[in-house]
Order: C-alpha cells, then structure tokens, then sequence
C-alpha cells in the first residue's frame, strides 16, 4: 500500500535530503494545486499531522478548507485567468485553457518552494515549481489522480471515435507535462491499484510509486429513510464520455423499467450533447448539486451506478456507499467495493454488462438492501481521519522525520 518501494533508494533520498531534516521534528510540506480534487483534504492531513508549511492555490474557501489562513497562498490572478478562458467554447478551448492558466499557476508558484523539505503537488500544475524547489534540496512528490496520461489518452480518442467524435490534440501537450513531472519527481503518489498497474506499465519505475488510498466524510454521508418506492438509479460526476454516462444511458433504455429513474447528476462536457440527445426523456438531469445536499440525495436512491471507462479513483463510490447503496462501477475505478458483496463490478463500454446488473437489483429487493447494507459497513475503513494517517506516516517514512 502507502510508502511501497525498493529498499536500496531510500538512503539515496535520506542523503540528499538528511542534513535539513534532522534539524526538525517534522519536515515542512509545501501542497500545491490550481485544482480542487482532494488537494484540501490532502492539506488537512498534513496540517493535522504538523507537516504543512504552506498551501499554494487558487481558490480559498475559509469554510471549505478548514486550514490555517496564514499557511494559504493564493495565487488569484491565475484563478482569475482560468476562469476567464473557461468561457472559450469547445473542448480544444478547455484544453488550451489548462495549458495557458495551469502553467501560469506552476510559474507563480515557484516564489512560495523556497523552503521546502518535500514540494507535494497535483500532476499538471508543478513541473516548473519542483525543480525550483529541487534546487533548494527539497523532495519532490506528484499527486496523480487519473491513470498514466498514455494509456488515458488512448482509451478517449478510441471512445471519441466510436461516437464520431474526434478527441481535441491540445490535450496532448498536457499529456507531456504530466509526464516530465514523472520523470523529474523523486515519487509518485497515486490513489489506487488501478492507477498503479497503468504507471507500471507505461514505464514509471517501481521505486517511485507510492499509493495512499482516498476517503470520504463518515459523519456527513450515513443512511436515511428514502421517500418513495422509485427504483432510482444514480450517478453523479460529469457528462462525459470518459465517465461512461453514454452506457449507463443505452443500458437504463433498454431495460424500460416500471416505477424506475435514472437520475444524473453533474454538468455536461462539450461532448455530451452527442449521446445524450437519443435519450431526452429518458432521464432525469440535475446539473448542480452542494456537496451538503449530496447525502440527501443518495439516500433517495435505490443504487448507485459509475461506468467510467477510467477514474483513477471515484469518491462518489465511497460516499453513495456510505449513504446504503449499493454500487455498480467498472473494472477502471480505483475506489475498490467487493463484487457480488457491496454491488457488482463489470467490464468497461458494456451497456449489456450494466442492464444486467441493473436489473439484478431491480428484481432482487432484498439482496439490494443486503448488499446496499454491507457496502455501509466496508467503506468505514476508508474515511479522511484514515487517510491522514497514512498521509502522514507516508511523509515520515519518506523524509526519515519524526
């Protein structure tokens, strides 16, 4: 799990990086990312484990985040220009949009590395930044929330083809990014087993790999009474063809279900507009929902479905599950559930696969609530307390700090 590599490296980093951390009881983290992600629960942890120095952003919520202000740089004018570009339409615009703001944002950052010990930023918003932060003696680890850049490429422009679409090159300039911060990192920290093996396989070596396994809040996301006797079926995440909405959609139509919905939460991608035109009337669309109002909203459902072709992990797993439901994902999520015990694990771009699974449950009420039941019970050992444990022994262990 967290902290897996080679033995023989670790003295090459405890030389390298020695001499400052053992003036220290804890070495001093530097968290950055332009994004939201996890990166505020990943500030937290190391803050709650005495690790955080600073964190470099461009959004602050002081009640979202929870964190010391006097630790929070924020970088606005990068906000502010991410922001402006997001009005440019089309997804050749939102990628040249992550080229140009994101880059601003690593170029800024590099003011705030100088005294860092170990520089720990989200892939895509740090190479610039860590070797700053390398040239002042710091260790340096990429947070990559997704499978390798190469292997998610292929699977997007192979989908974008099987409906017609072309897949926009200006991501591919991002793709290099991504993995020249591989390259110069001294670890990279992924959420899941599945991220793993597609590192693995792109060539990322082994030493470098570290894997921390994210979480979810057990004090917001617990079971309530549902209303009605719908059987509703749930997703929530973008409307995108890497999520796989368009499977789940063939699959909900073809079954024609009585007393049933399917119900998607999230904002359409510059894609969605193709698959789900087929399909008007056949769902329920809400485009917003506050992370306050999404327990609420999970307890009225009867299971909760991600098909993503790729999630490098899927807290939306963790949290409908906490909430009673059982869940349906593919083989490509990362947040791990037992088949046949906590729901049902199927092949990714398989609209068959899910129908089956769909009406397994449809039919099986009382199966449902058993599976719905254990999947409550087994996602308890994922909550963000754990994951701040394992953050903070992962530091530890790779700084040789107390």
């Amino acid at each position: 799990m967290a902290g897996r590599r080679r033995k023989e490296h670790q003295p090459a980093r405890a030389a390298n990086h020695g001499l400052r951390l053992q003036r220290m009881s804890r070495a001093r983290v530097v968290v950055s990312s332009a994004g939201v992600f996890h990166a505020y629960h990943l500030a937290r942890g190391a803050q709650a484990g005495g690790y955080l120095q600073r964190f470099i952003t461009s959004i602050y919520s002081r009640v979202e985040m929870g964190i010391d202000r006097a630790r929070v740089v924020q970088l606005r004018l990068a906000g502010y220009f991410a922001r402006a570009m997001e009005l440019l339409p089309g997804s050749a615009a939102q990628a040249i949009t992550y080229h140009l703001a994101d880059n601003l944002f690593d170029l800024l950052s590099r003011a705030y590395v100088h005294d860092a010990d170990v520089f720990h930023f989200f892939n895509h918003y740090g190479l610039h930044a860590m070797k700053t932060a390398k040239l002042h003696g710091a260790l340096a680890i990429v947070e990559r929330s997704s499978a390798h850049p190469a292997y998610h490429h292929q699977l997007l422009v192979d989908e974008f083809q099987r409906h017609g679409l072309r897949y926009p090159r200006a991501y591919l300039r991002l793709h290099a990014k991504h993995v020249a911060e591989y390259a110069a990192a001294d670890y990279v920290m992924v959420p899941s087993e599945f991220v793993e093996r597609t590192m693995l396989a792109a060539g990322v070596p082994a030493h470098k790999l570290v894997r921390v396994h994210l979480g979810f809040d057990p004090q917001r996301f617990v079971p309530g009474p549902k209303h009605d006797s719908v059987f509703r079926v749930i997703y929530a995440g973008g409307l995108s063809l890497q999520k796989g909405v368009a499977y789940l959609l063939a699959a909900f139509a073809k079954l024609r279900l009585p007393n049933s919905e399917l119900l998607l939460v999230g904002d359409e991608y510059p894609e969605a507009r193709a698959f789900l035109a087929p399909y008007a009337g056949a769902y329920r669309h809400v485009r917003f929902v506050r992370q306050s109002e999404l327990p609420a909203l999970y307890q009225q459902g009867s299971v909760f479905v991600l098909p993503s072709l790729q999630d490098g992990f899927g807290m939306v797993v963790y949290e409908a599950a906490a909430c009673g439901l059982p869940v349906i994902t593919t083989d490509h999520v990362g947040a791990s559930l037992r088949d046949g015990i906590d729901g049902f694990v199927v092949p990714i771009c398989n609209a068959d696969a899910l129908a089956e699974r769909i009406l397994h449950l449809y039919s099986q009420p009382a199966e449902r609530a058993a599976m719905g039941a254990s999947a409550q019970q087994y996602v308890q050992q994922f909550t963000w307390a754990h994951y701040h444990r394992e953050l903070c022994g992962l530091y530890a262990r790779l700084t040789g700090s107390n």
